[in-house]
């Protein structure tokens, strides 16, 4: 038989492992391959998917085919779409669609540079090819020009309407209260507000088997063999059932907020007008903490690690034995710390403030929940000793 509280750390872990899987897919992180470079003796290869009014980072893969090594090597998006210019997209952060190698490039060898183009405007959703203008001096020191048409392609695909509508929130809210930062505390409080039942349903269900738990250690001593496992088994399900306690119903709320995480991170993370909105020490929302200068980069990634962690060891249930999530509590914050790293701020600023709105709320509904509620010896832990 799986014990009660191994099998709820399964649960959490398997959880845990797809919101990471998400994130991460949805980052950009997982094994994403570089564009396929042209054959001119500077091959080009560039790429990029992103949806409406969201900044658009081109990667941008430079290849020797020659023989000889090349240095200057400079690309400039010259047309889209076949029009002149980098219409319907705008530049961001630069003076011009460029980038450049700081080193020669040797026979051989690929380079890659990331340019950043934003959406001031929603782009039509559609494929816009790239043609772009290689510049670079061969290994004769002789300086080369080349246009090289269809170097790759922009994609600009739809947006998931439950993105749409958070992102049409935050619209709302800024215009109510002239600020980007201020719509993102306004938008998770009320998101926290809103999914308060489901909480405290999961929770409910922890604090009911809790309550179970004397009654569990005396069927275990009722049946202490290996023999005795399947009727072990059965007597605990008869229990869960008499009590009306689902061994699902912890899981089930956390499984209805995934896809509204996944929405807010779609439509936060990459969010173009977020390009002119300060936060702080932020000089835009829209900005990764690693692109800061050393005195404020850490900040939210310290802040995300310091809310998860907070959020984590509020969770707990009186009595409950810790050991089995102790792994959990300690990694989860160091991993998104790490990630916050690379996040936008107005993602990391979310899920700071999602974390400790759920510390709040998570402590005051266990404290109803548990109110009068004996806290039960550590069974586990004086049989170990024994």
């Amino acid at each position: 038989m799986i014990q009660r509280s191994s099998r709820k750390s399964t649960y959490r872990l398997l959880l845990v492992v797809t919101l990471l899987l998400g994130v991460l897919t949805l980052s950009g992180c997982v094994g994403a391959a570089g564009p396929v470079t042209t054959s001119d003796p500077v091959g080009i290869g560039l790429s990029a998917t992103v949806r409406p009014l969201e900044n658009v980072p081109i990667v941008i893969t430079i290849k020797n085919n020659m023989t000889k090594f090349v240095s200057e090597v400079k690309v400039q998006i010259v047309a889209m779409d076949g029009n002149a210019g980098i219409a319907p997209f705008d530049l961001w952060e630069t003076t011009d669609a460029s980038v450049a190698l700081s080193a020669p490039l040797l026979p051989g060898k690929t380079a890659q540079a990331k340019l950043v183009l934003q959406q001031k405007t929603p782009a039509a959703i559609k494929s816009y090819p790239v043609n772009v203008s290689v510049s670079y001096k061969d290994g004769d020191g002789i300086a080369v020009t080349r246009i090289i048409a269809n170097a790759g392609i922009v994609r600009v695909g739809n947006i998931n309407f439950l993105s749409a509508g958070i992102r049409w929130i935050i619209e709302q809210l800024n215009k109510l209260v002239h600020s980007y930062a201020l719509a993102i505390i306004l938008l998770t409080l009320g998101l926290k507000l809103i999914t308060e039942p489901l909480t405290r349903m999961q929770f409910k269900s922890t604090v009911d088997m809790q309550r179970l738990q004397p009654q569990i250690v005396k069927l275990k001593a009722k049946y202490p063999s290996k023999d005795d496992a399947k009727q072990l088994n059965q007597e605990t399900m008869k229990l869960y059932k008499d009590n009306n306690v689902s061994l699902f119903s912890g899981c089930l709320p956390l499984l209805v907020q995934w896809p509204i995480f996944l929405a807010l991170f779609t439509a936060i993370n990459n969010y173009s007008p977020f390009n002119y909105a300060s936060f702080l020490w932020a000089p835009a929302l829209s900005v990764a903490s690693s692109t800061l200068p050393m005195a404020t980069r850490f900040i939210m990634p310290i802040v995300v690690a310091a809310s998860t962690y907070v959020q984590s060891i509020t969770s707990f249930i009186p009595g409950q034995d810790r050991s089995q999530t102790a792994f959990l509590t300690y990694f989860m914050p160091l991993m998104l710390g790490y990630w916050a790293y690379g996040f936008s701020i107005a993602l990391g600023l979310y899920w700071a403030l999602f974390s400790f709105f759920s510390a709040g709320q998570q402590y005051l509904v266990i404290k109803r929940l548990t109110k009068g509620m004996p806290v039960p010896e550590p069974v586990a832990k004086k049989s170990a000793r024994k």
